[in-house]
């Protein structure tokens, strides 16, 4: 029986490699990348920036990238009754980002990220606020995971 799962893990693993299968990820897929503070201290950018700061390596030679991004945050009203009381509230967070080299500051990558998403609105003002809140927050991460794949792919396609 043991013998039987091991030689089918095998010939799975055989078959991921000769079906090309890669992981986006590896050790250096996010190595080489410098995130310039943003002029916008909102609290929305000052998290996005903490988020790729931690994530993103340089490099100790001088052929980094430098990404530099703007946040646009929209709110909108997507449920309203007859009697104009809001049920329903919409995030849309958008993250332009562009990507330049270090060396001669030539922009040759930009790219966005646009996430949205919305939360019910009640009648307790305290329960509001959190669900913005909460909302916001998922979305921000949301914005980070997309921009570092974005950032892995774009390191991916470089080395080609």
């Amino acid at each position: 029986m043991l013998f039987r799962k091991n030689i089918i893990i095998i010939l799975f693993v055989f078959f991921l490699q000769s079906c090309g299968f890669q992981p986006l990820y590896n050790i250096e897929s996010l190595s080489g990348f410098i995130v310039n503070e943003p002029n916008n201290k909102s609290e929305s950018s000052l998290i996005i920036y903490k988020g790729l700061d931690e994530a993103l390596k340089p490099l100790s030679t001088s052929n980094n990238f430098i990404i530099s991004f703007t946040i646009d945050e929209q709110f909108e009203d997507i449920d309203i009754r007859e009697d104009e009381k809001v049920l329903r509230k919409n995030i849309a967070i958008s993250v332009k980002f562009s990507i330049k080299k270090e060396i001669d500051e030539e922009e040759i990558f930009t790219g966005e990220s646009l996430i949205s998403s919305a939360y019910n609105r009640v009648a307790e003002p305290y329960a509001n606020f959190v669900a913005e809140q909460d909302t916001r927050d998922r979305i921000l991460l949301l914005v980070i995971q997309d921009i570092k794949r974005q950032l892995a792919l774009f390191k991916k396609n470089q080395g080609k």
